[in-house]
């Protein structure tokens, strides 16, 4: 079971760390289609790079991966948080 929780723990982590660096990565494009400049893109690149190491590990640290993603992904109707609307 330590195997799957690890696994799943990694796939948040690796979610986290995905953000910045597509981000990133899609202004390296755009910058190389109009200057041809390597050295730029692989500075973006790098930069995406290391954001995402940070955002990911601030979310771990700071959150908590599953919990952060559970209330991304969580519906407001689940937790009752919805219904506080409906009955005023």
């Amino acid at each position: 079971m330590k195997i799957f929780e690890w696994f799943i723990r990694m796939l948040y982590w690796l979610q986290a760390f995905a953000a910045p660096v597509i981000f990133f990565g899609f202004i390296a494009i755009l910058v190389y289609s109009k200057t041809q400049n390597k050295t730029i893109v692989i500075v973006l690149l790098a930069t995406g790079f290391l954001a995402g190491i940070f955002l990911a590990e601030f979310i771990r640290r700071r959150y908590g991966l599953e919990d952060f993603f559970a209330g991304i992904y969580g519906s407001s109707w689940i937790d009752g948080k919805s219904e506080k609307k409906f009955n005023k």
